[in-house]
């Protein structure tokens, strides 16, 4: 990928690779913060709340998930109905999962099983502590469930091949350097099951890169984007933008992908 980026602190750099250098080197010397360490360290420090997993926009949660949901029904194919527990149940992978907002307000209405994927340990234990006995209760219909609890960053985090029905990635990858990125995608799709899905819902500039050294988390543009899935094995089968955000903020696409057919 060839673009120009910057960390909107004045510093810029003249292509990816070039920041990604800096990453590696840093990381080498033991120098400064280490990328996935410095953005597990800013996650521990907020608040187990949609207003705290939301950057202090908690009123976001509500349009967030509607176009979701319209999102998944159209991937799918079909309107997005609660399944009937069978020998072969629907499951799916928060990846980034936080504190369960999209497992319980989206992907449990759809899938039986769902596997939490979280770096931080008192998000996903505020993720454990919500859903424990709450089978049958908000909606969700009996017998949907959590069932495993992963407390891994993405970038470690190895999903059982054919497992899933759907990986559900947001505002996660943004926290991967393009090398594990890639290594995820690949990894993604060798645990879908046929037919699956991976779904990717991710803050996009115009063009370029910007670097956020708070949480240590890139915002790359739209085309970054499709080079790194095809670069993971994924092919586009659906794209777009989320509606009803506030201006100011970056635009959040969400991507739809299957595995590239070879």
């Amino acid at each position: 990928m060839e673009c120009r980026g910057g960390d909107g602190e004045g510093k810029e750099y003249a292509s990816p690779q070039e920041f990604w250098d800096e990453v590696a080197a840093a990381r080498s010397s033991g120098a400064g913060p280490q990328w996935y360490d410095q953005a597990v360290r800013y996650w521990d420090t907020q608040e187990a709340s949609d207003d705290g997993v939301l950057g202090g926009f908690g009123e976001l949660s509500d349009p967030d998930i509607v176009d979701s949901r319209k999102f998944l029904a159209k991937a799918l194919g079909v309107r997005a109905k609660p399944g009937e527990v069978s020998d072969d149940p629907l499951v799916a992978a928060d990846c980034g999962a936080g504190i369960g907002r999209v497992t319980q307000a989206l992907l449990l209405h759809t899938y039986q099983e769902v596997d939490l994927v979280e770096p931080s340990a008192h998000l996903l234990e505020r993720a454990r502590t919500a859903f424990e006995g709450r089978a049958g209760k908000d909606g969700i219909p009996p017998g949907h469930c959590v069932v495993n609890y992963f407390q891994q960053g993405l970038e470690a985090f190895h999903p059982e091949p054919q497992r899933y029905d759907a990986l559900w990635l947001q505002w996660a990858v943004l926290y991967l350097t393009d090398e594990d990125a890639i290594a995820f995608f690949q990894r993604c799709a060798k645990a879908l099951k046929p037919g699956g899905f991976v779904f990717v819902k991710e803050n996009v500039c115009p063009d370029g890169f910007v670097v956020d050294r708070s949480d240590c988390s890139i915002t790359r543009n739209h085309k970054y984007y499709l080079e790194l899935f095809s670069k993971g094995g994924l092919t586009l089968a659906h794209s777009a933008t989320q509606s009803g955000f506030p201006r100011g903020l970056f635009k959040v696409r969400m991507y739809a992908l299957t595995v590239k057919q070879t």
